[in-house]
């Protein structure tokens, strides 16, 4: 038979708040029957916390006969223990006899109570409770304290008692129902899992879950995320906490306060953090953290040009040693360098991205010294991005696509299509990325896939056919200077010769790629591409600068359910929406397209840059928002984020976010 069952009834026996004759300092006065200072004790809870248990424990503590337990849902329940006050203002004297203390253990005022009761009457009921001399006690969820607080007097605030978590000894006592295996439970929760001991509930659900499948008992993150799925099911636990438990307000200032510790903020911050402050900790919950966890931060970086002209952060006129000595100290370098050492910051006040995806052009020629480069520099930046509980040990933090400057051209004539590719596969084999150098179109990598944070990011190649010589007769001359270098010692010069011929470099996703791109429910997807998908605000004057299949690929794309699609090549942060209309569907697709400033190359007409993408997740549902970060002046400044929901034709005002979703949006 299990020890343990969070959906029991009272039973004192199991009651680890009250242990036999022992009251919990903090429930004396409910205990001993202290009067409040305005019409009653507020003893403010979550759903799912105890409140029953809490009700049963204090009257069972107090004298017998003196206390009246009453569910003001239930309308026979109120007249059969002479209440009919709580629930109508012309009810007459409430008839309790020797009872000095009222529990009312559903106020039944709240949007889920069914037939829900009038607050103020309610108000006025306990009223006319102290006016005859008895001591009321509402227990009340955060959602009807917020609808019953205005019906009661400035005094009201000093009669809540939130029950503070579980104490050590508290836990040691549920545990000791298991003493074999459950204490040692308790503590590797404890230090891991703190959140399972914040209510008896929750811990019951965890040892619950441990006494069902041993091989979680030593486990606790694993244990925290299966007592997490027995949570939702049967228990309904989001559903009862976050839903019924909160009200509207309390759910928008919890959902926006994950966007401020992403770096963002609000309008409504002050009203907020007055809101924060009135919350149980149920921010601490980790059924309720796992719901709705911190938002996923992902750096979008393109055109680094590894062995290529940067930016200088300084500009050294002066050459001597003076010169140099003044500009190390003023800040010199590039924005690559500067770069790391704004992760870094970001990392020391709790903001380091957690993902980071490059869409192209990592390096200016394909050569082992710009390769090296590169590596030594994503090396050091994977060592600075931050955890997030949805990523797991072996997800990969970095994501690559690469642009036409990762083309080995002197391989554009190579009978095999892929071998372009071949230097960029190889030098970057250990991230994730499109594997163009592969001639079976369905043994390439697609997608990767964050299994618990519901996210997809499709890497997808556009510089499938980039290098290919202008005009024919450079063909020609292509293989007359691969034939030289084959004789050569030294292939430097040929090389460059090979690099200055006039070449096109056409973005192209390949149409079987593009048949893999399928649409996955319960997700949010990204892709990330080199080449433009549409055209950008800006006028370049040459040929095949984006890609040439853009429009089938934006349709499958669409129809893969992709809510952003991240590129560079352009060297130009901008953000797009664009919506193709299929007859076929009542809601067209709305697909975002992200292009990023050149990080570093001097070759731009704006600020080198980047953008940061914010994804958060409620659920299965996704909100996301993204804005450039420029480097302006020797600083990061930030322009506008801007924020939608997946496949939304309109985009959301930054406040919105806090708001519940309706089931169209």
């Amino acid at each position: 038979m299990s020890q343990y069952r969070p959906s029991r009834s009272y039973d004192p026996n199991l009651d680890v708040r009250f242990r036999g004759p022992h009251v919990p300092a903090w429930a004396r006065p409910l205990v001993d029957g202290y009067a409040p200072n305005d019409a009653c004790w507020l003893v403010v809870m979550p759903r799912r916390s105890g409140k029953s248990w809490l009700a049963g424990a204090v009257r069972r503590a107090r004298p017998e006969g003196r206390t009246r337990l009453v569910d003001v849902r239930r309308e026979t329940d109120v007249r059969k223990s002479g209440l009919t006050c709580l629930t109508s203002g012309k009810a007459g004297r409430p008839q309790l006899g020797d009872v000095d203390m009222v529990l009312v253990d559903e106020p039944a005022i709240g949007p889920s109570s069914g037939q829900a009761k009038d607050p103020a009457t309610l108000a006025e009921g306990l009223k006319r409770l102290r006016e005859e001399g008895v001591v009321p006690v509402v227990f009340a969820t955060p959602a009807e304290h917020e609808l019953l607080a205005p019906h009661l007097g400035a005094d009201a605030l000093k009669d809540i008692l939130p029950p503070p978590p579980l104490t050590d000894e508290e836990a040691a006592c549920m545990a000791d129902r298991t003493p074999a295996w459950a204490p040692d439970v308790v503590a590797r929760l404890r230090a891991e899992q703190p959140g399972w001991l914040l209510t008896p509930f929750l811990l019951e659900l965890a040892l619950q879950t441990a006494e069902a499948e041993p091989g979680l008992r030593t486990d606790p993150a694993a244990l925290s995320r299966r007592a997490g799925e027995e949570a939702g099911f049967p228990h309904l636990y989001i559903n009862q906490v976050f839903h019924n438990g909160l009200s509207t307000r309390h759910r928008a200032a919890l959902r926006r306060e994950r966007w401020r510790g992403a770096g963002l903020s609000f309008v409504s911050d002050a009203r907020d953090a007055q809101t924060m402050k009135v919350l149980p900790p149920v921010a601490e919950d980790p059924v309720l953290a796992h719901h709705l966890p911190e938002v996923l931060r992902v750096h979008h970086v393109s055109d680094l040009h590894f062995g290529g002209e940067h930016r200088s952060n300084v500009d050294q006129k002066d050459r001597t040693q003076v010169g140099t000595a003044l500009a190390r100290l003023t800040g010199d370098g590039t924005p690559l360098t500067s770069y790391l050492e704004h992760v870094q910051h970001l990392a020391g006040q709790g903001r380091a991205p957690h993902l980071v995806i490059a869409s192209g052009d990592l390096v200016d020629r394909p050569v082992d010294n710009n390769g090296q480069d590169a590596l030594d520099w994503l090396d050091r930046l994977a060592g600075l991005l931050a955890d997030h509980p949805d990523l797991r040990a072996d997800d990969p933090r970095i994501l690559l696509v690469g642009g036409n400057h990762d083309v080995s051209w002197d391989r554009c004539l190579d009978e095999r299509p892929g071998a372009r590719h071949a230097w960029f596969a190889e030098t970057f084999h250990a991230y994730p990325h499109p594997e163009l150098d592969k001639e079976d179109h369905d043994a390439r990598r697609l997608y990767v896939r964050y299994a618990d944070a519901c996210l997809r990011v499709a890497l997808l190649g556009s510089a499938e056919s980039g290098g290919e010589p202008v005009r024919n007769d450079d063909r020609d001359r292509v293989r007359e200077l691969l034939a030289e270098l084959a004789r050569s010692a030294d292939g430097t010069r040929i090389s460059d010769l090979m690099g200055k011929l006039e070449r096109y470099d056409p973005g192209v996703v390949a149409h079987p790629v593009l048949k893999r791109l399928k649409k996955e429910t319960g997700c949010v997807n990204l892709a990330v591409v080199h080449h433009p998908l549409s055209p950008v605000p800006a006028v370049e004057v040459a040929p095949y600068a984006g890609v040439v299949n853009a429009g089938h690929a934006k349709l499958a794309l669409a129809e893969a359910h992709t809510a952003l699609v991240l590129h560079g090549h352009t060297h130009l942060g901008f953000l797009a929406s664009e919506r193709l209309i299929d007859r076929d569907q009542d809601r067209p697709w709305t697909t975002r397209i992200a292009g990023a400033p050149a990080l570093a190359s001097i070759h731009s007409n704006e600020e080198n840059g980047y953008n940061e993408v914010y994804v958060a997740r409620e659920g299965d549902g996704h909100s996301l928002a993204v804005r450039t970060v420029r480097w302006r002046n020797g600083q990061w400044k930030s322009d506008l984020a801007i924020a939608f929901r997946p496949g939304a034709a309109d985009e959301c005002a930054f406040d919105e976010l806090g708001a519940d979703r309706s089931p169209q949006s």
